[in-house]
């Protein structure tokens, strides 16, 4: 079943949990034609999300959210996977948003520097370039402490917690959490690899390549 329209720019992970929610709801997403930098600048386009930000979505029947995880809400929400994917209880509810807030703050948001300096024409400035490495994996060493003992982060199945979770980390894995670093946080790297491989979800996120030595930028 068709649910709405995803506008957003190519292999951005916060489509890639939207759309890993859709796949095990059973849902169909639409992508619509956006380029960065010009559709989301349009007075059409700030009428309905007037942030400017990208992902957005617009529902079938007219909703118009542009938050992702606001986004991805909607779409477990309206999917036969909907108890599996936001939990049964209200512990279990709120420990999955507990999860998917803690991505966004705390990977989500410091990993835009350290990403930043190496895919785009910016100063490298090294100073922030570590903090931000150091505040994401902080993160994953919350993973790490988290995780012994179980399988997914907030319920007994994979719930989008861990979706929301290992979606926020595809970037940082990719360009800044090379092996070295990967080797202190095993567990939490299993997890990652147990949510990626999962139906639904590996369709969703693609091949992820993990890079095996961090580069500084200008060197």
């Amino acid at each position: 079943m068709a649910i709405g329209t995803i506008y957003s720019y190519p292999s951005n992970p916060r489509v890639a949990k939207i759309q890993a929610a859709a796949n095990l709801g059973g849902l169909t997403l639409e992508h619509g034609e956006f380029a960065m930098g010009q559709t989301n600048k349009t007075e059409e386009f700030l009428s309905k999300f007037p942030l400017g930000k990208a992902p957005t979505f617009t529902s079938v029947d007219g909703v118009h959210l542009f938050e992702s995880n606001a986004i991805a809400q909607y779409v477990a929400e309206s999917g036969s996977a909907k108890d599996q994917l936001l939990g049964t209880t209200p512990a279990e509810r709120a420990q999955v948003q507990q999860w998917a807030q803690m991505a966004d703050s705390e990977i989500a948001g410091p990993l835009g520097v350290c990403f930043l300096h190496r895919v785009a024409p910016i100063p490298f400035d090294a100073v922030a370039d570590q903090k931000s490495i150091e505040k994401v994996e902080r993160a994953l060493g919350a993973l790490e402490r988290h995780l012994p003992g179980r399988t997914w982060l907030a319920t007994e199945k994979l719930s989008l917690a861990d979706i929301t979770a290992a979606a926020s980390l595809i970037w940082a894995l990719s360009f800044v959490i090379d092996q070295e670093a990967r080797d202190k946080y095993p567990t939490a790297i299993a997890w990652w690899k147990r949510v990626a491989e999962s139906e639904g979800v590996k369709e969703a996120f693609g091949e992820v390549k993990f890079v095996e030595k961090r580069q500084t930028p200008g060197q």
